[in-house]
């Protein structure tokens, strides 16, 4: 297997695992990662020995979003390097740049379960509209808090899909974060299961699914997806990833990296919550 330095894989019959690998660090989604996951999912998307992906993670979240350090921020300008605004144009095409790695995740030709045993944030949610599956542990919560004052990643938006207009509405305007029993009720995942039991119902799931012809799982999620595609699904993002770029000319999405960048990331936490709640 290939040695990587944000993720780790591994290979089980026919299940190849990803898993995200900074557990001190929540498992925040930085250039690097987001690099490591296409390679490795590139690696298997030929091979006829690999039937399901498990896409999972080490330490208490499964991943609290967007690295928001300036090293590992994964666009090209870093909102705290600029006296005005930031490049709107430029924001624009690394936002759309984003937009198709996600396009390219939902229409990998393999399933992609998600295992998710912890906190899954604001830009984690990308992630988790892409996968085709979702098995979660019952202390997993789900939410997008960055969504007080940063905008929103524009993927996200595949949230009215798949819980509807109303909760997807509710989510975005509270910012509150849901436990994995609601996530549940409403359709964000498809099962909640007791956290030591979590592993081994992925396991289950993904040992069965595998065992179907390949060609043929192709098919079902081609044909799946394609009833979205047709009904604008893809377009209603890239409406997103515009708007989130107008967005990002604002006050508060500007002041948040100052904050971080003089005072810390608590900080600019902390202050978030005193001015929106």
């Amino acid at each position: 297997m290939k040695k990587y330095s944000t993720i780790l894989t591994s290979q089980d019959n026919r299940i190849f695992s990803i898993i995200f690998n900074r557990p001190t660090e929540l498992n925040p989604l930085s250039k690097v990662v987001l690099e490591e996951i296409a390679d490795a999912l590139e690696s298997v998307r030929q091979d006829a020995s690999v039937g399901v992906i498990v896409i999972k993670a080490y330490g208490k979240a499964f991943s609290t979003g967007y690295d928001l350090r300036e090293e590992h921020w994964i666009t090209s300008q870093y909102p705290a390097n600029f006296e005005g605004a930031i490049d709107i144009q430029q924001d624009r095409r690394d936002i759309h740049g984003l937009v198709d790695y996600w396009m390219k995740m939902w229409r990998y030709p393999k399933p992609i379960i998600a295992q998710v045993q912890g906190d899954c944030l604001s830009g984690a949610c990308e992630l988790l509209g892409v996968c085709d599956l979702a098995v979660v542990s019952d202390q997993a919560r789900f939410g997008h808090p960055a969504g007080r004052d940063l905008g929103i990643p524009p993927s996200i938006m595949f949230w009215p899909m798949i819980i509807g207009y109303r909760k997807t509405k509710e989510l975005l305007y509270t910012a509150k974060l849901i436990d994995a029993h609601e996530a549940g009720r409403i359709g964000l995942v498809n099962q909640v299961v007791p956290h030591t039991e979590l592993e081994a119902c992925v396991t289950e799931m993904a040992t069965h699914i595998a065992r179907a012809p390949s060609d043929n799982l192709t098919i079902l999620k081609d044909v799946s997806n394609t009833w979205f595609e047709n009904m604008g699904m893809e377009a209603s993002i890239r409406t997103g990833a515009d708007l989130d770029a107008v967005y990002h000319q604002s006050d508060s999405f500007k002041d948040f990296f100052m904050t971080l960048r003089k005072e810390g990331v608590r900080a600019a936490f902390k202050k978030r919550k005193e001015l929106y709640g």
